[in-house]
């Protein structure tokens, strides 16, 4: 099918793949049209479409292989796409799939968050730490996070229990362990992270070095490129998967996959009041430069929207 877009969300990824981070994986050759997720009108649909129709609002998230939401036509396959929400403008409705669907998945696949978990949740201001806290509040599960001081009144309306301000507190100084754990901020602090995961527990990054097999059914590669990525990426997460056996518990990088059916449950929430789509910024089509910036300085209060065309 073919969508008008109206508005593009960005994401630290999306600077990522600027930089070629993913280019062993997915070797694109550049020039390449950027963009990960998108609301729009659908404009054009094929034969075999019969769960939407042209007219109607949708929103999706691209294959991660091509990408190309940042334009005023996306071509995508429809079990990727769903209707908007219905109380959501496209600017809103376009700062959802990607971190949306990525909170859903850790919350209830990766991690399968229960009611009597002690859940942790490092950079919980971001739009998927935001999202996840909602998810596993909703669950029952007492969620801890790490954000700034004033970021605190946000997170714990949306249900954190407590807030650690990563500026003046360790986290080896907080008291007891965790159950589960979901890393969202990566870097020298996942080495902290790996000793206060409980036996039995499970620990879920989306920022550090992809483990073994996390990735390689994401792109299409030969069979010889998927051997020589997972036995790299073996060698790369060797320490933590280790700390994570002697520990007894689960370390794993968690890939999200583009899912209409989970857009689907997303719309649900949100439009039942569940789940709230807080947006920073928005630009422009012409502005696209000055929004990446925005997302670089890594400072965004929510998702850099631009709007590619009307977004009421």
């Amino acid at each position: 099918m073919v969508v008008d877009t109206r508005a593009v969300g960005l994401n630290p990824i999306d600077i990522l793949q600027r930089s070629g981070t993913f280019r062993f994986a997915n070797p694109v050759r550049f020039p390449v049209v950027p963009g990960n997720e998108f609301s729009g009108v659908v404009s054009a649909i094929g034969s075999g479409v019969t769960t939407l129709a042209v007219g109607d609002a949708v929103f999706g998230r691209t294959n991660k292989a091509r990408l190309g939401a940042l334009a005023e036509k996306v071509a995508i396959e429809a079990d990727l796409v769903a209707p908007m929400p219905r109380t959501l403008d496209f600017a809103a409705a376009a700062a959802v799939p990607l971190a949306g669907t990525t909170a859903l998945q850790a919350v209830r696949d990766a991690l399968a968050i229960q009611a009597d978990d002690r859940l942790l949740i490092t950079g919980g201001s971001s739009v998927v730490g935001m999202f996840a806290i909602t998810l596993a509040a909703r669950v029952g599960a007492h969620v801890v996070t790490t954000a700034s001081a004033a970021s605190e009144p946000l997170l714990r309306s949306l249900g954190a229990t407590e807030v650690i301000d990563y500026r003046s507190r360790r986290i080896e100084a907080v008291p007891g362990q965790f159950t589960k754990i979901l890393d969202l901020v990566g870097g020298p602090q996942l080495t902290a992270l790996l000793g206060v995961v409980s036996p039995g527990g499970r620990l879920v990054t989306v920022t550090a070095t992809p483990t073994p097999g996390s990735i390689r059914h994401d792109y299409p590669m030969p069979v010889w490129r998927a051997v020589a990525l997972d036995a790299a990426l073996w060698l790369a997460t060797l320490g933590p998967r280790g700390r994570a056996r002697a520990g007894g518990f689960t370390y794993r990088f968690l890939s999200m996959r583009p899912n209409g059916q989970d857009l689907r449950e997303l719309g649900a929430l949100i439009d039942s009041g569940v789940l709230q789509v807080r947006i920073d910024s928005a630009y422009r089509f012409d502005q696209a430069v000055e929004a990446f910036a925005r997302v670089e300085t890594r400072r965004a209060k929510g998702k850099v929207v631009v709007l590619t065309g009307s977004a009421t």
